[in-house]
């Protein structure tokens, strides 16, 4: 396995629903790096469940993911990415600024399909499909 990657929300509901091109990119991650997501990204998951029955399957989808939490050096890049855009008219959902946080502090690559708002973030590197 090479570097890990975080696996943004869009991507695991595409692998979930079969859907191309963003289950294709989730497949060559899971295979070839060390896949990992955020607790965000999981909240949004669990969130979206409407049955007992697709939070099992979410769970099961993220049993061989690490789960990255948002701590303190997340918090911080997070204040710094919200000011940012702030400053320059380009807010972007929270939720995907406390992604950004994270990658961030822990020195990850972002694979989403989200493309249009996390090309904001400065130094943010993405993997798209």
């Amino acid at each position: 396995m090479e570097n890990p990657v975080c696996v943004d929300t869009d991507l695991i509901i595409d692998h979930l629903r079969g859907r191309l091109p963003g289950a294709e990119l989730f497949s060559l991650i899971i295979t070839r790096y060390e896949p990992c997501t955020t607790y965000i990204s999981r909240f949004e998951l669990l969130c979206g469940a409407s049955t007992a029955e697709e939070r099992e399957i979410i769970e099961e989808c993220l049993l061989g993911f690490k789960i990255i939490p948002f701590d303190e050096l997340s918090s911080n890049e997070a204040v710094r990415i919200y000011r940012e855009l702030r400053q320059e008219g380009q807010l972007i959902g929270i939720r995907d600024i406390l992604i950004a946080g994270i990658v961030l502090a822990h020195n990850l690559d972002i694979a989403t399909r989200n493309v249009k708002d996390f090309k904001r973030i400065k130094r943010l590197s993405l993997w798209a499909e």
